[in-house]
């Protein structure tokens, strides 16, 4: 975990300043970035993936798409990094997600792809979060029994 430090600069910007077991260090930001911009300089700073970090601000966890002041976060707050050991949904060996970042390769330059592809795998872990355990018994008695009538309210899956 890293403590990062908001501290106001003579010039208009907000320097942050983080001291974590291994490393400290400072970096100018405006309080019109956003989370996720604050999340790619950490990841620049500390070699953090933006996809294992989770940034806190009075106990709560920060959205990557919206700015500091929209959290009123300004001089002399302090956020928490949270870093996340992320293991990746296994889907045939991760197949699917190597699959998907060589097509995305083909497409986008390299940053944008890994950008896509971060996002819809985050996507893709909250829509499972989101399942409760009656979607997925109802998922499981379609699989396992597609001879059931469609009566059977099954709607979350289209």
């Amino acid at each position: 975990m890293c403590m990062i430090s908001i501290k106001q600069n003579l010039d208009g910007y907000i320097q942050l300043q983080w001291r974590c077991i291994l490393d400290t260090g400072e970096q100018k930001v405006s309080e019109n970035d956003t989370i996720l911009t604050v999340k790619r300089l950490v990841e620049e700073k500390l070699q953090v993936p933006v996809a294992q970090q989770r940034l806190l601000f009075r106990g709560k966890a920060l959205s990557d798409e919206y700015s500091l002041s929209f959290y009123s976060i300004g001089p002399d707050s302090r956020l928490n990094l949270m870093v996340k050991e992320r293991t990746p949904p296994e889907m045939g060996g991760n197949t699917v997600w190597k699959s998907l970042a060589v097509i995305l390769g083909r497409h986008f330059n390299p940053s944008d792809a890994e950008r896509i592809l971060e996002c819809v795998q985050k996507d893709y872990e909250r829509s499972l979060s989101l399942l409760s355990l009656d979607d997925v018994e109802r998922l499981a008695t379609r699989i396992l029994h597609p001879q059931l009538p469609e009566s059977i309210d099954l709607g979350f899956l289209d």
